[in-house]
């Protein structure tokens, strides 16, 4: 039996995680440079969307959607540049973004499973 808020919940995760998405791919591209790690990150952000779909999870999919934006937002902020042992310049701002994106999506993750147990232990 389909719980609606369930679906609505899902939906607006997935609408948040596409605009990051889009908003990082074209929008943002002058910032990164990166065409493909906007894509795997996006990818990899639709795995846990859709188990906690299945799961009932609430926690993880609003979580996992804004771990996209913080993560970019977060390491615009945080990163540096430097020069690599053969002269080439680098930036670990996706360093950054995927390091806060995993981290968040997992905190996600945990705390459903925390609130999960603690509601069966409750009743």
């Amino acid at each position: 039996m389909l719980n609606k808020k369930n679906i609505i919940v899902h939906l607006l995760s997935l609408f948040v995680l596409f605009i990051g998405f889009m908003l990082c791919r074209y929008v943002f591209f002058d910032i990164h440079g990166n065409i493909g790690l906007p894509a795997c990150l996006f990818i990899v952000g639709l795995i846990p969307v859709a188990i906690s779909f299945f799961f009932k999870g609430k926690i993880t999919p609003i979580c996992t959607a804004f771990a996209y934006i913080a993560g970019f937002i977060a390491g615009v902020i945080f990163q540096t540049d430097g020069v690599d042992v053969g002269g080439g310049t680098t930036n670990n701002l996706w360093i950054i973004w995927v390091v806060v994106f995993v981290c968040l999506t997992l905190a996600g993750i945990i705390c459903e499973k925390f609130i999960g147990s603690v509601k069966k232990a409750t009743k």
